[in-house]
Order: structure tokens, then sequence, then C-alpha cells
């Protein structure tokens, strides 16, 4: 465990996730009830975007990938769930903070020899368990920018951008 303090790997990676994931509650509670299970473009369904993004990284967080209830949670697989499937904002809010809960379990604490070690599990995502953390950072990402993108195109207030204070 890293001494009170000392800056790791982990605490960094962390920190990033923190503000993203403050960027997905901001999404969550902002987007308007009417705009949140609905669209014009299914794949840009709001809701549809946030509960992929939290499946995966439920996935992602996982000590491994077999085995995992793809689609469970909700009863279909994002991609595959009428609008009516997919989560209220109150399902994505328990769902999220129950991720975040799992991913910052996961990462807390944790060494940077544990970190730079070699990635067995998920080896498409790079080289090492930080090639994994950063796959998922990065997904998280690409994910709410597709939902600014979308906010944007139905003329809605777009989530802010989040930085360290």
């Amino acid at each position: 465990m890293a001494e009170r303090g000392k800056r790791t790997i982990s605490s960094s990676l962390l920190e990033a996730l923190k503000l993203t994931w403050d960027m997905y509650e901001e999404a969550i509670d902002d987007i308007p009830e009417e705009h949140w299970r609905t669209g014009d473009i299914d794949y840009l369904i709001p809701s549809r975007l946030v509960y992929h993004a939290l499946e995966t990284a439920d996935y992602y967080s996982s000590p491994k990938p077999e085995g995992f209830p793809w689609g469970k949670r909700f009863g279909a697989d994002p991609w595959d769930a009428k609008p009516e499937q997919l989560p209220t904002k109150e399902e994505a809010t328990e769902y999220h903070r129950e991720t975040v809960k799992k991913v910052s379990t996961w990462l807390k604490g944790k060494d940077d020899s544990y970190l730079l070690s070699k990635e067995a599990a998920f080896p498409w995502t790079g080289s090492s368990v930080l090639s994994r953390v950063l796959y998922l950072l990065a997904h998280y990402r690409q994910h709410l920018g597709e939902v600014n993108a979308e906010l944007r195109r139905r003329g809605l207030p777009r989530i802010k951008w989040k930085t360290f204070d």
C-alpha cells in the first residue's frame, strides 16, 4: 500500500477517473428526463451510451472476462435493448455508484509494481494492468464525448469538462 501522501500510479489513476465519474454523474443528473431514453439515432440514446460505459467499467474491473453477465443488470445488452428496457436515471445512478465503488476498490492502494505487471486476463487492452486501466478510462471518455455530441445535436447543454481546481 502507498504511504500517506505518497503519489502512486493508482492514486493518479483514481484522480483522473474521479473527474470522469463526476462528468457521468452530471450527465445522469442533468440530461432532461424526456431525452434520457429517447433519440432519433438509436445508438446515441444517452441512457444506452451511459449503460454501455458503466457495464464495460464493471467488466474491465472484474478479475477475468469469462462469465461476465453482459446485459443481466437490466435484462438486455445495451445495444439490443429497446428504449424502455434501458435504465432509468435512478437505475443508472445506482449502477454508476456501484461501478465507481468496484473500480475504486480494485485500484485503491495498489502499488506501482501491480499496475506495471503483465495483463493476462484482458490482453487486448495492452501489456500491463496499467494499460487495462487506461483503456477503461479512454472508453469512458469516448462515450462521454458521444453523449456530448448528441446533446449538442439536440440543442441541449453539454456536460461540463471537469478539471482539477
